[in-house]
């Protein structure tokens, strides 16, 4: 069932939906006030990306950033010294580096971006290594050649605004291609008619994405068994191997192991519903959830989490519940599945994503590089 138009209220000092921007003092002085007044040069060739791990999200990220403005990933070196624009994939795993080379290369007029992947802590949090972190992005926002974006709307959680000029979606809300979802839609023809739902868990599983209350679930309760098939498909860290155990005993279906983008596809095509109930820990961007978004899937989220207040804002298809109201809300009806609404919703995500990126970077008058 979806939920209706009001977003649930944020509790607790690190769920405050009313922080904003606040003045951080007097301007700078010396050459970091002389910085601030440098005008922005015109950029010249394609992006340069630096991320310091390849795993999870970041290879879907880069690939999504190449195919729309042609960028490549880059070291610091490299990044120090070119006149082409840059962007920090993921600021979280490299802030010192995003701070210092960025107000290296303002110095010059040279744009830096920077994107943060998990905005909530260093937006709300109490600990004082993240309070330190605000401040310093606080400040920078001050630098017209520096531009930190989120990649979770203001409207869901108003607080990254304290630490952030702007914000995209999620690149897994909107990086689909027609080639995939066309995919999809003839694995999901080629679906055979069965008397219970999918409901699945996908990427790898651990207590951070609920993989103890899903398996569990369905472990105890009855009535979950004989409405849906829960599966689970990535690799299970060894933390709640004892739950997957539990699981397959119970008729649960777990692929334990990496699962490749052509096997994701058809793992979504199986699906009715997809898992997002993660708890407070694991609450942030999900690319499960923008993916279920994209291809019209119903996601089953955490009452109150951010997954649901972005459901809310986006009119994405979803079930909220509770933990104690799991088996209950899913055995009424599930929102329909509704490939062409993911579609349109997609579609827009990109525009918008696109035009935000593309006037951070300095490339908003720039053509697309060619397909090849």
């Amino acid at each position: 069932m979806q939920a209706g138009s009001d977003v649930p209220a944020a509790t607790g000092s690190s769920a405050r939906s009313n922080l904003q921007p606040q003045d951080r003092g007097t301007a700078a002085r010396g050459w970091l006030w002389w910085t601030r007044q440098v005008r922005i040069r015109t950029q010249t060739g394609a992006p340069l990306v630096y991320s310091r791990a390849q795993e999870g999200r970041r290879p879907c990220y880069l690939s999504v950033l190449t195919r729309l403005f042609g960028a490549r990933r880059a070291g610091l070196r490299e990044l120090l010294l070119s006149s082409a624009p840059v962007l920090f994939l993921m600021v979280e795993e490299a802030f010192l580096a995003y701070v210092v080379l960025g107000l290296l290369r303002a110095l010059a007029g040279r744009r830096t971006v920077g994107l943060l992947l998990r905005p909530m802590p260093l937006s709300a949090s109490p600990h004082l290594s993240r309070r330190w972190k605000r401040a310093v992005l606080g400040w920078l926002k001050r630098f017209r050649a520096i531009h930190t974006l989120t990649i979770l709307p203001f409207s869901v959680f108003p607080a990254v605004s304290a630490v952030a000029k702007g914000w995209i979606y999620d690149f897994q809300l909107w990086d689909l291609t027609d080639e995939e979802r066309e995919a999809v839609e003839l694995l999901r023809s080629e679906r055979p008619a069965g008397e219970r739902q999918v409901l699945t868990a996908i990427g790898t599983q651990n207590r951070r994405k609920g993989f103890d209350l899903f398996t569990d679930s369905y472990v105890r309760l009855a009535a979950l068994r004989t409405r849906f098939q829960f599966i689970s498909c990535g690799r299970v860290e060894p933390m709640v191997e004892a739950y997957a155990e539990a699981f397959v005993e119970a008729g649960g279906v777990v692929v334990n192991r990496c699962v490749s983008d052509a096997e994701l596809l058809g793992v979504y095509a199986a699906s009715d519903a997809v898992w997002c109930f993660y708890p407070p820990l694991g609450d942030h961007a999900s690319g499960v959830l923008g993916r279920a978004a994209q291809l019209g899937i119903p996601v089953v989220v955490r009452y109150g989490s951010v997954a649901h207040r972005l459901c809310i804002v986006e009119n994405i298809p979803h079930v909220p519940t509770t933990a104690d109201g799991l088996a209950e809300r899913l055995t009424g009806p599930l929102p329909p599945r509704d490939e062409a609404c993911g579609r349109l919703a997609a579609a827009r995500f990109a525009r918008q994503s696109e035009a935000t990126l593309r006037a951070a970077l300095g490339l908003a008058n720039l053509d697309p590089p060619a397909s090849p």
